[in-house]
């Protein structure tokens, strides 16, 4: 039978990562309740995103609609919607609590009581220039004790309480990643924060319950996250990631964009730990501009630079552990994913670096039959994870198999339209995101603490 006519409404689901360097669609089937299946991959190049934001518009949807068109081909299917993952300084997220008094402590605890919350949430003032882009609930009180498992669903109680995490961006960025989707002909059902996406990709449910560090390093930023008792505890997000180490390597050894970015990939010549290269290394020989001679880069001064730029972008890393309540609780260690992962020596010189075990993070756990091994490298650790937060919403409809596609072009009598009957008022875009709270409390992480003010500037190398 074909594979493509066992597919059923709900069981295709895409992610777009639009990163700094890439812009990445992924189409997967549901496998299981826990495993998806990769069907398509389209990837180009990325154009308008800057540190982790999108600054051209027009670029980033042309980028979009490439990348769409080669997933299309390789899934064979017509995608309609998308979940998207944002990053950026912009970017931030505060935990508040609220509170409902029940009119009846007798009755028990349903979901009409946490859509009073959540109502709350809703109607929340932001500053000027702010949007809320989602919430969710993180811990439960009833009448001031957190339920076992914390459901407090069919509980009595006169006082619910919870923490809600919500995620807050400027609107600029925020309606710029809406517009180049938009424009780009699709449909935005969800954003999702990059870390908490990544997060599931490559992080067990024992690791975020025992406490761990998860570190994403992007094209434009390095995203942190730490996570303990099964939800996120705290977040930092810094403006320094590949693009930064590339343009280190540009302008110190002055080379082209193009030839600091293949030297920086090259796993034969880059090192995160130079003291183990010889001291009479070999030397890099390396084509920069046209009708110039090729440079003899020592390989041991080049590995010591990269190191001095890991340095400096890990004390910011092993600062923002250190201070932070629960940099004692990190029984699982480190876990690094992303594109910056790749470097070699990466592991051992975290460990080192932070006194703290470290592994890498790839997101192959949840993947089933898995015919493109490059996916399981650490650079789609974003896209395969907001894969998974799709899976898991039950987000349905989100493309259109061939059959739909060819019923959708039979004409049809016109519908009659009764100009007189009632307009539906469609729900805000808040409304939308943070919808479907009971959902999201059995799949997500939990929140997420972001401190203000965590971006901090360092000079470059001299």
């Amino acid at each position: 039978m074909d594979k493509q006519k066992e597919m059923k409404k709900g069981e295709i689901v895409v992610g777009l990562d639009i990163g700094t360097t890439k812009i990445c669609v992924i189409v997967a089937q549901k496998v299981g309740d826990k495993k998806i299946e990769i069907l398509g991959k389209g990837q180009v190049v990325s154009r308008g995103v800057e540190d982790g934001e999108v600054k051209n518009i027009r670029d980033t949807s042309e980028d979009i609609i490439k990348a769409v068109e080669i997933a299309e081909r390789n899934s064979n299917m017509k995608i309609k919607k998308v979940i998207v993952g944002v990053a950026g300084a912009h970017v931030k997220s505060t935990i508040m609590r609220l509170s409902y008094t029940r009119p009846n402590s007798d009755s028990l605890i349903d979901e009409h009581d946490i859509k009073q919350l959540e109502n709350q949430v809703s109607n929340i003032m932001t500053s000027p220039g702010e949007l809320i882009i989602s919430y969710q609930p993180q811990e439960f009180y009833v009448d001031g004790k957190i339920p076992r498992n914390n459901n407090p669903i069919g509980m009595r109680g006169n006082r619910l309480e919870a923490n809600w995490h919500i995620i807050i961006g400027n609107t600029n960025p925020s309606k710029n990643i809406e517009m180049a989707v938009e424009m780009a002909g699709l449909e935005l059902i969800n954003m999702d924060l990059e870390p908490l996406a990544s997060a599931e990709a490559v992080l067990s449910k024992e690791q975020i319950s025992e406490g761990v560090c998860l570190i994403d390093i992007g094209g434009g930023t390095t995203d942190l996250a730490i996570f303990s008792d099964g939800m996120i505890r705290h977040t930092a997000i810094f403006p320094y990631a590949g693009e930064y180490l590339t343009e280190q390597i540009r302008k110190f050894f002055r080379l082209s964009k193009t030839t600091a970015k293949s030297l920086k990939e090259n796993v034969n010549a880059t090192s995160a730990l130079y003291k183990h290269i010889p001291l009479d290394s070999k030397y890099l020989v390396v084509n920069n501009f046209k009708g110039q001679d090729p440079l003899n880069i020592d390989q041991r001064t080049y590995c010591r630079f990269i190191n001095a730029c890991l340095d400096q972008i890990f004390t910011l890393v092993k600062n923002e552990i250190q201070s932070n309540f629960y940099k004692d609780a990190l029984n699982a260690g480190i876990v690094i994913t992303g594109g910056g992962a790749m470097i070699n020596d990466l592991k051992n010189y975290v460990e080192q670096f932070t006194g703290i075990p470290t592994q890498i993070g790839r997101p192959n756990a949840y993947l089933s039959n898995l015919k493109d091994r490059s996916l399981a490298d650490t650079m789609y650790s974003t896209a395969i994870g907001l894969v998974l937060l799709a899976a898991k919403n039950a987000n349905n409809d989100m493309v259109e198999t061939k059959e739909e596609i060819e019923r959708s072009k039979i004409v049809e009598k016109p519908e009659v339209i009764d100009f007189q009957e009632e307009k539906v008022i469609e729900p805000t875009k808040a409304a939308k995101i943070g919808s479907l709270w009971a959902e999201k409390l059995r799949i997500k992480l939990g929140g997420l603490l972001l401190d203000e003010n965590i971006v901090k500037d360092f000079e470059d190398i001299k």
